[in-house]
């Protein structure tokens, strides 16, 4: 689908696809938290519902495997002479050969690069990172942005410590790393510096109340003495909090945007998530652009960030409008159409994995007694062909038997208006007075014909929700 520029816009795609549709020196400031946390285990939430498929599963866990395709990104890196990162990356190569850590700085370094060429001379750009990678992407973002534009690692103290927390062994891991560049030299008369306000109570040594604006702020965020507090973290209890596996404090982000950009510049976050960035940009008068390979992100954003803020909901570009731009997207990028598709239905997850999926394209968990968290599986398979999908039927029943899955989904484009006379074998499933279908279409014509309410088309179960195991609420990260 065709993508423009326009400030104030959330884009759905591979944010490296969409930044290369955006003019050169057009953005004033770059906030990303990219995808890589080596300690979330999303699989477990599909251990115990029977489901066959642990390899399929697993994939939630680690998108950085080494495959063809990361051999295929480093080789475009290291032929790529214009992109500084490519002899970072050629070192790596020697040093840390075909490993999950060379495929995720590969894919950054490709992204970084298209970052730099957004980015105004004036702008500067945070990247968060976990200790896992931190100091290889210091490295990729040297050689990008220049070592001497680098500015700052700032920490940040990610909460306090807890109880589960006390019984680990060794150091306690509490904390993220944010590396801070400037695009270059014109950047620095920029900085917006802040002010902690001192303890009301607060004297100098000296006996004398301070005169100043308070104690700055340094590059340990998140830290107390007996004289200030600073606390940007979100608690456990906070109605903040969303849900959202990596969510970072709407105030950690207002401290970014506030502290290096001006009212009316435009924001970028290549990786928007449940959309911080965007609530703390908008909030504060500037420009925001919001990417995400996730469509149900973006709904997100606008449903749970910005319009219960007060704010106004954001167009969304790269996402199918109609039946037609269905179509379109259907026929131009299957892969994008079916993880779209899947979206839809909250409480579903597109496979990651793409090839050799056994025709199962997304999942989806169930409770089956919600008292005791027993689970069962659901499979999905999209198909974006035109007509009748009874073979499509057929083969989702099948694979429901196979993979030991409780239930199954098949969206199609069309309405399939013969759907009444097809036929299966699978006992219905039975939860007290409730009773399901084993299988279930929807289709894409009448989700626009139901003004886009899934629950016209579909009958389930309580779900689970697919990233976190919790019992689904009224949305899908409360």
């Amino acid at each position: 689908m065709d993508i423009t520029y326009k400030p104030n816009t959330l884009y759905y795609g591979d944010c490296l696809e969409v930044m290369r549709s955006f003019p050169s020196d057009s953005i004033d400031l770059i906030y990303l938290d990219p995808p890589f946390n080596s300690d979330e285990k999303y699989h477990t939430i599909f251990e115990g519902s029977g489901l066959n498929i642990d390899v399929q599963i697993k994939a939630f866990d680690d998108m950085w495997l080494w495959d063809a395709d990361s051999e295929k990104r480093v080789q475009d890196i290291k032929n790529a002479v214009a992109n500084p990162a490519s002899k970072v990356i050629t070192a790596f190569e020697l040093c840390i050969p075909e490993t999950p850590m060379l495929s995720y700085t590969s894919y950054m370094a490709q992204r970084l690069f298209e970052m730099r060429r957004v980015l105004k001379d004036t702008g500067s750009i945070y990247l968060h990172c976990d200790p896992t990678a931190s100091h290889y992407l210091k490295l990729v973002m040297d050689a990008v942005f220049e070592i001497d534009n680098f500015r700052n690692e700032i920490i940040w103290r990610i909460g306090w410590v807890s109880g589960f927390k006390t019984q680990k062994r060794g150091w306690i891991r509490n904390h993220d790393t944010i590396l801070y560049y400037v695009a270059s030299k014109q950047a620095i008369p920029r900085f917006n510096k802040e002010y902690i306000p001192y303890a009301p109570d607060y004297v100098r040594r000296d006996g004398k109340k301070p005169t100043g604006k308070g104690y700055p702020v340094e590059d340990t965020w998140n830290c107390s003495n007996a004289d200030v507090l600073d606390s940007i973290m979100i608690k456990s209890f906070s109605r903040e909090k969303l849900g959202y596996p990596t969510q970072k404090t709407a105030a950690l982000l207002e401290r970014i945007i506030i502290a290096s950009s001006n009212p009316g510049d435009v924001v970028l976050d290549p990786f928007a998530g449940c959309g911080t960035t965007i609530e703390a940009a908008c909030k504060n008068n500037r420009l925001a652009i919001g990417i995400d390979i996730l469509p149900f992100a973006l709904r997100l954003i606008n449903s749970q960030r910005l319009v219960p803020n007060g704010l106004a909901s954001l167009p969304v570009q790269g996402i199918p409008v109609d039946m037609d731009t269905a179509k379109q997207l259907a026929r131009n990028e299957p892969f994008k159409f079916q993880d779209w598709a899947i979206s839809l239905i909250d409480g579903f997850a597109a496979n990651p994995k793409k090839i050799g999926d056994d025709g199962i394209d997304g999942f989806g968990v169930f409770f089956i007694k919600p008292d005791n968290m027993d689970r069962k599986a659901i499979v999905v398979q999209v198909t974006g062909a035109s007509g009748s999908q009874r073979a499509k039927f057929d083969r989702l029943q099948t694979t429901i038997v196979n993979n030991n899955a409780a239930m199954g989904v098949l969206i199609t484009l069309d309405r399939q208006t013969a759907r009444r006379n097809w036929s299966h074998n699978l006992e219905p499933i039975r939860m007290g007075e409730s009773t399901y279908e084993p299988i279930q279409c929807f289709s894409i014509e009448d989700y626009y014909k139901f003004d886009r309410d899934y629950g016209a088309q579909l009958r389930l179960p309580p779900l689970a929700n697919p990233w976190t195991g919790k019992a689904m609420q009224k949305t899908l990260f409360d």
